[in-house]
């Protein structure tokens, strides 16, 4: 004997939505690989990895670098200069100088003891727009992240000592290529967005972006209404060139970009170091980190 099964309307539509529902989540689906769903700290263990072995990079407790630079006005300005660069670093201190054949712009000079930060002015009363930069935003000194793992500062060598948190924020494409992207956060950012991007492949790390936002207000003539608009303030760091010394695998090349766009003002400069001398373990008095009181 047949018998026809039959569903009533009600029960039919509400299967209806559930096929639909289900075939929504399957069609939206991204089947995530172990490479795509990493946590903060994996990224920072794999980076550390990609630096050398815990015990090499405990042996270093100071560094001190040489090589070339290289300053290029882009906007807002014209013209180059060539000359030399020197990074130092002793735990959580850490100097970047340059010095330039140029009588308008002699030098680059800044250096935090561990407790304050200083920034040589290039004639009396005058600093360079990096060195404003850091008068206003100390943070990347102050934190250890300027430099990257070029310095003994570098925060993720041991993050227990920093009351900072890394957020993950997936990847991102640069230059074509695919880099893991965290969010650095700090009390006292004195108002710096951080991001340190990491090669997906290797783990090196590999740029930093510090921007700083805020509203500007700018009237045309007296009396008129004011335009409005965001003041954005910018430096990028990117690393490359990466070799082995002392069984430690590091950038030999450095690169400083500062970007200020303003209703009334752009600015567009750059510092490309080529790295070529690295000493490690030299002892470094810690007036050593203060450029002015020398």
């Amino acid at each position: 004997m047949n018998r026809q099964f039959s569903l009533s309307p009600k029960l039919l539509v509400t299967l209806l939505l559930l096929l639909m529902a289900m075939a929504s989540l399957t069609s939206g689906a991204r089947v995530l690989s172990d490479e795509d769903d990493l946590t903060a700290e994996q990224v920072i263990a794999r980076h550390l990895d990609s630096i050398g072995s815990a015990e090499a990079r405990a042996s270093i407790n100071s560094r001190v670098i040489l090589g070339g630079a290289v300053a290029a006005a882009r906007i807002g300005g014209s013209g180059q200069a060539e000359g030399q660069a020197v990074l130092a670093s002793r735990g959580n201190k850490s100097l970047i100088g340059m010095a330039f054949s140029v009588p308008n712009y002699p030098h680059e000079k800044m250096g935090y003891d561990g407790k304050k930060l200083t920034v040589a002015e290039l004639t009396p009363g005058t600093r360079s727009e990096l060195g404003k930069f850091f008068m206003a935003h100390e943070m990347p000194f102050r934190e250890g992240l300027l430099a990257g793992t070029l310095s003994t500062a570098w925060p993720l060598l041991n993050m227990t000592l920093r009351r900072a948190v890394l957020k993950y924020e997936g990847t991102k494409k640069l230059h074509g290529h695919k880099m893991y992207v965290l969010r650095y956060e700090t009390r006292n950012d004195s108002g710096l967005k951080t991001k340190v991007y990491f090669d997906a492949e290797t783990f090196r790390h590999v740029r930093t972006e510090y921007e700083h936002r805020i509203i500007q207000q700018m009237a045309d003539q007296p009396g008129r209404t004011q335009k409005q608009g965001d003041s954005i303030t910018k430096l990028v760091e990117e690393f490359s060139e990466f070799k082995t010394v002392d069984a430690l695998t590091l950038p030999h090349s450095y690169k400083l970009q500062l970007s200020v766009e303003t209703l009334g003002r752009r600015i567009l400069q750059d510092w490309t170091l080529a790295l070529s001398q690295f000493v490690a373990n030299r002892t470094l008095d810690d007036k050593e980190f203060d450029v002015v009181s020398k």
